[in-house]
């Protein structure tokens, strides 16, 4: 008498996934290989990129043939039989393919993302308010930039009054798509404001074009030391806005 089939085992559905990469990586292999030999026997033109094209289609091919091939061994060598088989291999490549989609989207993820792509790049317009008692003139020296984990952009200044004239305006450019932006007034010689600006990553919406509340520092930053929490009391104070033309 036969022995029953064994089913599936956890350890087989690893290895499965390891034989399916490696029969991957040996079909484009040996399909680019072939597609190339094929190309020069039939003679096929590189003009356009036409051999190139053709050992692609080749390699792939091959590939569609080879990987579920050796998957299907692998299992086979792992002791699965019968119909376990097909239910392996179903189950192997739908791992393989969630596995690469996930890696393609943590990839993606992690690459920087122009906010907008087909059009002009969208300002940051703010305002800056000084302490009660203080003067506008003191921003004269003041650095205005604009802080991300993608960039870091300088601010400008306006040289047209602004309409209240107790503020200094200005506008700096928002290149990138990120939740992670921190508005800076670099004061030369003392320390410098920081702002964590309550923006999403991507605030081209109407809402975002219109001015924000005054808000103070969330954070000081002395020469060469680590920023401190802002502990309150009477300081410079910013608002702002988006502003970009729609598609």
């Amino acid at each position: 008498m036969q022995s029953a089939p064994k089913k599936l085992s956890v350890s087989a559905i690893l290895l499965g996934i390891v034989g399916g990469i490696i029969g991957l990586a040996a079909g484009l292999f040996l399909g680019f290989a072939l597609g190339a030999i094929l190309a020069r026997v039939m003679h096929i033109s590189s003009f356009e990129g036409g051999a190139g094209y053709f050992a692609i289609s080749i390699a792939i091919l091959v590939t569609i043939l080879v990987a579920p091939v050796v998957i299907l061994l692998t299992l086979y060598w792992r002791g699965t039989r019968g119909i376990w088989l097909f239910i392996g291999l179903v189950i192997v490549c739908v791992s393989m393919f969630a596995i690469g989609a996930s890696g393609l989207g943590i990839w993606y993820a992690a690459q920087p993302h122009v906010l907008n792509l087909n059009g002009p790049t969208p300002l940051l317009e703010f305002e800056v308010k000084p302490p009660e008692g203080q003067s506008i003139e003191n921003l004269a020296n003041v650095e205005p930039e604009l802080d991300t984990d993608r960039n870091a952009m300088p601010g400008t200044w306006r040289t047209e009054a602004p309409a209240d004239s107790g503020v200094r305006a200005g506008y700096v450019e928002m290149y990138f798509r990120t939740s992670r932006r921190l508005f800076v007034l670099k004061f030369l010689g003392h320390e410098d404001r920081i702002f964590n600006l309550h923006l999403p990553a991507n605030p081209m919406k109407s809402k975002y074009r219109s001015w924000s509340e005054w808000q103070k520092p969330d954070f000081v930053a002395k020469a060469d030391q680590q920023p401190t929490r802002f502990s309150g009391g009477n300081d410079y104070q910013i608002r702002y806005k988006v502003d970009y033309q729609d598609r």
